[in-house]
């Protein structure tokens, strides 16, 4: 096909514009959605967290027989246990690890939940919770 020199060949500017608004239309439904699933994903984090700290806490109390001082203390000692092939069976063995392994920390080796806030311990009770408003109750 010749060269026609009246002829513009380019985008105009209505398919600029609707090509804008398409993206405009897409971010608008893609954003909110990953923001959601985002925040979704932090909470099972944190529900995960508390029932890991708990269960370390636990763990500390049977061991020591009294409550970790400090989530600090958790994240610092090891702690040694038997390991099992079966329900009955012993390897003879040990493994070695601290009682609590945490996601984050922050420069105080303070633990930090998923939302990035320090977790409160009451020592003389042995509980746990997070400062993240909304969640304290959990």
């Amino acid at each position: 096909m010749p060269y026609c020199a009246g002829k513009n060949k380019g985008l105009t500017t209505l398919d600029t514009v609707i090509t804008l608004c398409l993206i405009g239309i897409l971010i608008g439904v893609v954003i909110p959605r990953y923001q959601r699933l985002a925040r979704e994903a932090q909470e099972t984090a944190l529900k995960a967290e508390l029932v890991n700290i708990r269960t370390s806490i636990e763990l500390f109390r049977l061991l020591n027989g009294r409550n970790p001082r400090s989530l600090r203390e958790l994240i610092e000692k090891n702690v040694m246990l038997p390991a099992r092939i079966g329900p009955d069976a012993y390897t003879g063995s040990f493994f070695k690890q601290k009682y609590l392994m945490p996601h984050a920390i922050d420069e105080e080796r303070n633990v930090l939940d998923a939302f990035g806030n320090r977790f409160e311990y009451e020592p003389y009770k042995g509980e746990v919770r997070t400062t993240t408003k909304g969640f304290e109750k959990w």
